[in-house]
């Protein structure tokens, strides 16, 4: 049996969920709450990743005069919301409205991740979402963010300590970025749960472009602790541009 809906939904919520239950397709719950690592075994509609960006893409295109405090409420609501397809809208949407994301602070961020769970959520709020120059406006904040979710009882929340540095150490030569990516990938390195070990390989992998020579002394030194699909996926991309192998072999 269906729950029924928290009360007090912000009104422009109500609409975007009533727009997903329309988009709902059927599906097997119990699969998606028995998968460990993507599923999040919140009520699951499954509305496809398209549909849900193009649902977000068409209420932002009608929603452009929305008070920033009010389209906050919104995605604040959204997060609260009983679906995995209400939560990972919420972080399309901030994604997706720059002004909008220039407000929110650390700590928005904190409270929405301990209303998240799994891969897929965790990643759709943290991966390539907010950008370097905004963490280095208030590097500080951000700094004490991720240090302190690396060390959270909620491993949901450790994962988001790696995945929030994919983007930045891939775009931005600051070395900020890599020294806390790698003292993040220290203190997560002793985990073999597979949020963590896929998450630690991402973040070295995705130091490659810019640490190169540093991720291989890193591996070189460290390997023995890293898990073992850390080093398997970062020594060949190392070796050959991709993380499996497959495709043009890199000249560096």
């Amino acid at each position: 049996m269906t729950k029924s809906p928290p009360l007090a939904l912000h009104p422009e919520h109500a609409k975007l969920l009533a727009e997903l239950r329309a988009a709902a397709r059927p599906t097997s719950l119990e699969r998606h709450q028995r998968d460990s690592y993507g599923g999040s075994g919140h009520l699951f509609y499954c509305v496809s990743a398209p549909t849900r960006r193009a649902i977000a893409k068409a209420w932002l295109a009608k929603h452009r005069s929305l008070d920033v405090k009010d389209f906050l409420a919104a995605v604040e609501s959204l997060f609260a919301g009983q679906s995995h397809e209400e939560k990972t809208l919420a972080a399309l949407l901030v994604g997706c409205h720059a002004t909008a994301r220039r407000e929110v602070r650390p700590s928005d961020i904190d409270r929405w991740l301990g209303q998240l769970n799994g891969w897929a959520e965790i990643d759709a709020l943290c991966q390539n979402v907010f950008g370097f120059e905004q963490m280095l406006a208030a590097w500080p904040d951000w700094r004490r963010l991720i240090q302190r979710l690396a060390r959270d009882q909620n491993i949901n929340k450790r994962r988001a300590a790696l995945v929030l540095l994919n983007a930045p150490v891939h775009y931005c030569d600051d070395p900020r970025f890599s020294d806390l990516a790698f003292a993040t990938i220290a203190t997560l390195s002793g985990e073999r749960d597979i949020l963590i070990t896929k998450a630690v390989s991402w973040l070295l992998r995705s130091m490659v472009k810019r640490r190169r020579d540093e991720v291989a002394r890193y591996l070189a030194e460290h390997g023995p602790s890293l898990p073992r699909i850390a080093v398997r996926e970062t020594a060949t991309k190392l070796a050959t541009g991709t993380k499996s192998g497959r495709g043009r072999t890199s000249s560096r």
